[in-house]
């Protein structure tokens, strides 16, 4: 059997060439391809986890440049959001759109048609979302903002409407005195 002198053998000739190819010498390229559906998957992620971070922490609704709420003794905090209610300066709102006026309600009529309607749209589509049994009473969440000065009658004809749409919880905005007061008792952070 032969002696061969030790020297560099080539693993594979397919290396060999690259490293003694004319173009590259052996070192590799500066351009490199960029992988964008993993990046795409993590900014995915990222920005679910803050979104959900930020609605954990953030107000369940939003309350109108103009309107003054009742004030509270005891308040508790809201803590599921539903569909809005506004009652303000003789105006209907639902989730922020003008539906009706009190001039345009029929004293006789006991309840809000337009609110009675847009809330049973909510509740049906809901009811199908979440595949609830349509003869069990609905369990879902509505917030009633009120000004202070809205007519009690008012008032009384958006309850009746709720409940006639089907919704068994309501729920009313107003500015608790205890909380506000701590507040302003205490001194400010430096």
């Amino acid at each position: 059997m032969p002696v061969f002198v030790p020297k560099r053998r080539v693993a594979f000739p397919p290396i060999g060439r690259l490293r003694s190819g004319p173009f590259g010498g052996g070192k590799k390229a500066v351009f490199a391809d960029l992988n964008l559906t993993p990046l795409i998957d993590t900014f995915t992620v990222i920005v679910i986890f803050l979104l959900q971070s930020f609605s954990a922490s953030g107000e369940l609704m939003f309350i109108q440049k103009n309107l003054k709420l009742p004030d509270a003794e005891k308040a508790a905090l809201l803590n599921e959001r539903g569909p809005v209610v506004t009652l303000m300066a003789n105006q209907v709102l639902f989730e922020g759109t003008v539906i009706t006026t009190a001039d345009d309600l029929d004293e006789a009529e006991p309840g809000i048609p337009p609110l009675a309607e847009k809330l049973t749209g909510v509740r049906e589509r809901e009811q199908k979302m979440y595949r609830l049994d349509p003869n069990e009473p609905y369990r879902g969440n509505v917030l009633i903002q009120a000004d202070r000065g809205t007519d009690f009658m008012l008032v009384r004809k958006a309850i009746f409407a709720v409940n006639e749409a089907g919704w068994t919880h309501i729920q009313f905005a107003v500015t608790d005195i205890q909380t506000a007061t701590e507040t302003a008792a205490q001194p400010p952070a430096e």
